[in-house]
């Protein structure tokens, strides 16, 4: 018995007739870390790194900072001045973040928007022409999670790559 060792992979049976597998290699050059900022989504930034590191992938690390919305707002709108200090120290903390991993991987950038990440994660995954995403699951928002579904498996439905999905834990 042969085998080819080649891209579309040939395989020789013992008989020596030829067969094709459905086997492509697996490439990635590019990997989207999105973090929400909080110690569980550190796991799947680790995961992106260590990655992106093995297949000398560009790392992006994306933070969507969403503005309060209907639950959050239950007992008063907060103002704007607090609303644009609490965007402020989100930025601060991803470049802080960015710069731990890019002492560690140089390839590697930050992204902040502004948004909900369950429909900008997978537009901006489209736009930078991801190969994967790495990100985290974890149930911090439950009545959010009970009434919409988590962000997680929104993003996996819409998403134009593979997920990889760490769970805290």
């Amino acid at each position: 018995m042969t085998s080819t060792k080649n891209p579309d992979r040939i395989e020789r049976t013992e008989s020596g007739s030829q067969r094709q597998t459905d086997f492509a290699p697996l490439r990635i050059s590019h990997i989207l870390a999105p973090t929400d900022l909080s110690r569980e989504s550190r796991k799947a930034v680790n995961y992106a790194l260590w990655l992106a590191r093995r297949f000398h992938a560009k790392l992006t690390l994306l933070h969507f900072y969403e503005t309060p919305g209907t639950f959050e707002c239950a007992f008063g709108v907060p103002e704007p001045d607090h609303l644009q200090r609490d965007k402020d120290r989100a930025e601060l903390r991803l470049l802080a973040l960015y710069d731990v991993v890019r002492a560690q991987h140089g390839n590697t950038e930050p992204r902040f928007r502004l948004g909900e990440p369950r429909t900008g994660i997978p537009a901006a995954a489209k736009m930078l022409g991801v190969d994967l995403i790495v990100i985290s699951t974890h149930n911090y928002q439950w009545l959010r999670h009970i009434v919409e579904g988590s962000d997680a498996e929104s993003i996996v439905h819409k998403a134009p790559c593979p997920v990889l999905i760490v769970h805290a834990n």
